[in-house]
């Protein structure tokens, strides 16, 4: 049986550990006043640039997953194909082997592109939102913390 194939977990935590290491990294350069220049703040945008590399990434995730599936399709009614002509089926019993074989790829491709979707639409969103806060409030935010 296959299996949906989401964004995984690895692409998570690369995507948060960026976060962290590029809002580290503005927050250390404000804190030492890098060429007199508030660098949070400007972290801000790079997370939020960060954010649509990351929704451009959930685009070709889906395309790659559609062609995998695709060839996989291929392959299967191939297979089957072949095992019913050795076993001398009927025509419309090879039609309907061949149209559940369709249908459960129609199913296998929507449930993944909802997976696909819904994760890099979340991650997307959570990068956009914190960097625009950043990029917008940073400066603010350091006076509070230094």
């Amino acid at each position: 049986m296959l299996t949906t194939l989401p964004i995984s977990i690895r692409h998570h935590v690369v995507l948060f550990v960026l976060t962290l290491l590029i809002l580290g990294l503005g927050y250390y350069f404000s804190l030492i006043q890098l060429l007199d220049t508030e660098w949070f703040s400007r972290s801000g945008s790079v997370v939020v640039v960060l954010g649509i590399i990351s929704g451009f990434s959930g685009i070709i995730e889906e395309r790659v997953l559609m062609s995998r599936l695709s060839i996989r399709k291929r392959l299967e009614i191939l297979q089957k194909k072949r095992k019913l002509r050795l076993l001398k089926a009927t025509p419309d019993y090879v039609q309907e082997e061949l149209d559940d074989i369709e249908e459960k790829y129609l199913i296998l491709i929507k449930e993944s592109m909802h997976s696909i979707k819904f994760n890099a639409g979340i991650s997307e969103g959570i990068l956009l939102i914190l960097g625009t806060l950043t990029w917008g409030f940073g400066d603010i935010v350091l006076t509070f913390i230094v």
